[in-house]
């Protein structure tokens, strides 16, 4: 039976999902953040013989899933994809990828990595002289600076240009939300006045923050950009005495695991399909 959660359930949906606290940073963050009296944001739980069996949750135009079970309920997903507009779906590769029947062909999916960062040893601006230089070298002509209000704009603008993770974020008023309330941090790096790369952190869990938005602009890669956003989100993720994860896409697995990353297993995302 699907059920709108509450307050009296936090406890319980925390518990629940601290199970896999790295594959659920993003439901335990906006959970805690945004509770469940927000317009931006509802949670369902599935609830079989008094237990909590799966969790929804619809932050925006996205959708979160997760069971410990390793199924979702069919007439579940029906009912929020009926009465909810959900452009993105997001959960363990396990989960969706036996969901066919009830996507059919609405949505396209994409498979990616969980990563957990397992070493700051080989992050920009650690003692590795070869990092240090690499960073040196572009900081003459660029710098990583923390996003603000200001750059929404531009920011939203940037990350619609990049096919890979424009569908994560649609809604301008997201990216607002996450500066204005300090939930998370996005930063750039600018040449001249257009951004060139970005990366954000979002609150994440007591336990970890998750990473995501990398990209660079494609004129400007193989300049250590990315590599100098990532590796000052981590840094930021690892003075709050938090563990930095990611989800990384086919092809960037090796740039990740030479920062010091580790892979933890599958993740997929599906994206409706436009018109």
């Amino acid at each position: 039976m699907l059920k709108k959660c509450g307050n009296r359930d936090e406890q319980m949906l925390t518990e629940y999902l601290g199970a896999e606290k790295e594959y659920n940073t993003f439901l335990l963050a906006d959970l805690k953040t945004y509770g469940f009296d927000s317009e931006c944001q509802d949670v369902w739980m599935d609830w079989e013989d008094g237990r909590c069996t799966c969790v929804y949750l619809r932050f925006y135009n996205n959708l979160l899933v997760y069971s410990r079970e390793g199924a979702l309920n069919p007439e579940s997903m029906e009912y929020i994809l009926k009465n909810c507009q959900i452009f993105v779906i997001m959960g363990k590769s396990g989960l969706l990828s036996e969901m066919g029947a009830v996507f059919g062909d609405r949505y396209k999916s994409s498979s990616k990595q969980l990563y957990r960062l397992g070493t700051r040893e080989n992050l920009c601006g650690t003692d590795r002289r070869e990092r240090q230089q690499e960073s040196a070298d572009h900081e003459e002509h660029c710098s990583v600076v923390q996003a603000g209000l200001e750059d929404v704009d531009d920011i939203y603008e940037f990350l619609g240009s990049i096919p890979q993770i424009r569908g994560l974020y649609r809604s301008k008023d997201m990216i607002r939300d996450r500066i204005a309330s300090r939930d998370g941090t996005h930063l750039i790096i600018r040449r001249g006045s257009r951004i060139v790369s970005h990366g954000n952190s979002t609150t994440g869990s007591d336990d970890t923050v998750m990473i995501g938005g990398v990209a660079t602009d494609p004129a400007h890669r193989r300049n250590g950009y990315a590599s100098m956003v990532v590796s000052r989100l981590a840094e930021m993720i690892l003075e709050q005495g938090k563990i930095p994860c990611l989800f990384s896409g086919e092809g960037a697995h090796a740039f990740f695991e030479r920062l010091g990353f580790e892979s933890l297993g599958g993740w997929m995302t599906l994206e409706r399909n436009s018109g």
